[in-house]
């Protein structure tokens, strides 16, 4: 065979071998334009952008990490981790107390042996979480009807509750604005077990049932990045909350990738 047949054959041979790559960029331009077209018109939270880039970079963004360490070690001080716990996800950070710790039966007002691991607590919330978080207290009862002439039913303990922990917050110089309360009496167990089931609870001994009581009694301080459109209102108020807006930060960004055009005494 001379050379131009070998050439020929050369060619119409390594055709069909990369015709495959004409469909899979095509498919990859479509997926690609698909992706931007999502990321378009959602939105990520700002807690689960922290943790990405977090991941991504191993550098922290916000402070909850540091805010969770520091709760964790003054659970430990206290000796009272079987009776509260953190947890830190892309929803936020959770610090979940007891019910038995907090409050005694049928009332809101905070145990004695409450505040040696609360006040400090409530007092490193006020004074490290960047303010750009805001919190919500949430309150949790059992099913047992309660029998009180305060409160008429379940619903009004458990807000009451959150209400007193919010307040304690507040009173330690947590900016109101940044403090939301929400009670749920028994409607949100603490296990896979609903007691709101007749039936199920027929089928537990006077042990379990207690156990899962137990469970359900319990304060939660849930701590998130506020929206964008509520850190703009609180900007109107004061000028602190505005490094936490998401275009301020793009702006600082933009200003980074600026070169340094000043000299040793200031501008050139």
């Amino acid at each position: 065979m001379n050379w131009l047949g070998q050439q020929r054959y050369n060619d119409t041979d390594r055709g069909p071998r990369v015709a495959w790559m004409v469909t899979y960029a095509d498919m990859m331009t479509i997926i690609l334009t698909f992706m931007i077209l999502l990321l378009s018109i959602s939105t990520i939270a700002q807690t689960k952008y922290e943790v990405i880039v977090e991941q991504f970079t191993g550098e922290r963004v916000g402070n909850l990490h540091d805010v969770q360490e520091a709760i964790d070690e003054i659970i430990a001080a206290a000796e009272l981790d079987s009776d509260v716990d953190t947890d830190l996800d892309d929803d936020g950070l959770t610090v979940e107390f007891s019910d038995a710790l907090l409050f005694p039966t049928g009332s809101d007002e905070l145990r004695d042996e409450a505040l040696p691991v609360f006040e400090p607590i409530r007092v490193h919330l006020a004074e490290e979480l960047d303010p750009h978080y805001g919190i919500i207290v949430e309150g949790y009862t059992d099913d047992v009807p309660i029998h009180s002439g305060r409160f008429a039913s379940n619903w009004e303990l458990s807000a009451a509750r959150a209400i007193h922990v919010k307040e304690r917050l507040e009173d330690a110089g947590v900016d109101p604005r940044r403090l939301s309360i929400e009670g749920y009496a028994d409607t949100r167990p603490a296990t896979d077990v609903d007691l709101l089931h007749e039936e199920t609870v027929a089928e537990l001994d006077d042990d379990k049932l207690e156990e899962v009581r137990s469970a359900n009694r319990r304060v939660v301080i849930r701590i998130d990045t506020m929206p964008a459109e509520r850190i703009e209102q609180l900007m109107e108020i004061s000028p602190d909350y505005e490094q936490y807006h998401p275009d301020h930060r793009e702006d600082d960004d933009d200003d980074d990738d600026e070169p340094d055009r000043s000299g040793p005494f200031g501008t050139d």
